[in-house]
């Protein structure tokens, strides 16, 4: 847990699953996290089911800030163009290498197996969604394995993000966020 207000980055890829992104940038800017999401490329990003989200910046103009958290939502195609982006790539090995923490949900994960940060940690994601990358996944709604927080999809988006907080902010933060949610 950072003393300081974390400072998040969600890199957003069109083809990203909106209601993951939509609930982890929500979410952590309810908890006052500094979030910055951040487009592959400039302008808008539509994502998987049409909506379309305005990114605060590109990737580019970010690429050499350090960030207590990078968090990668999936959908497809987003999550390959986040596997497959150099700069995404880059940024989390550099995360890894630092001890910072790394979040992915859905299909986001298959970015952090082509990154190599995966082995050795318990993970899960959407169904098949690491197959080709040899990685098992548990199935489980949200897994916690040292600094690494996977989610399995849209449907836990919620318990993603607030499990993002607890583990960045401490449990107190996240039953301030999750309260007024009235979740039942």
């Amino acid at each position: 847990m950072t003393e300081e207000t974390p400072r998040v980055l969600v890199p957003l890829a069109a083809g990203a699953e909106e209601l993951e992104a939509v609930t982890i940038i929500d979410l952590l800017r309810r908890a006052r996290f500094e979030v910055t999401v951040a487009g592959l490329e400039q302008g808008p990003v539509r994502c998987s089911r049409g909506t379309v989200i305005q990114p605060d910046t590109t990737l580019d103009a970010i690429q050499d800030d350090a960030f207590d958290l990078i968090v990668l939502p999936g959908g497809l195609p987003g999550a390959d163009h986040l596997r497959d982006n150099p700069h995404v790539q880059a940024m989390l090995r550099a995360q890894a290498e630092r001890d910072g923490w790394l979040g992915a949900i859905c299909a986001g994960p298959k970015a952090l197996a082509q990154a190599g940060v995966l082995e050795g940690h318990r993970v899960t994601s959407f169904t098949g969604a690491l197959d080709e990358s040899g990685i098992p996944s548990t199935g489980g709604l949200v897994e916690v394995d040292g600094r690494i927080i996977t989610g399995r999809g849209p449907g836990a988006a919620m318990d993603f993000a607030l499990t993002l907080i607890e583990q960045l902010a401490g449990r107190e933060a996240r039953e301030a966020v999750e309260g007024p949610l009235l979740r039942p």
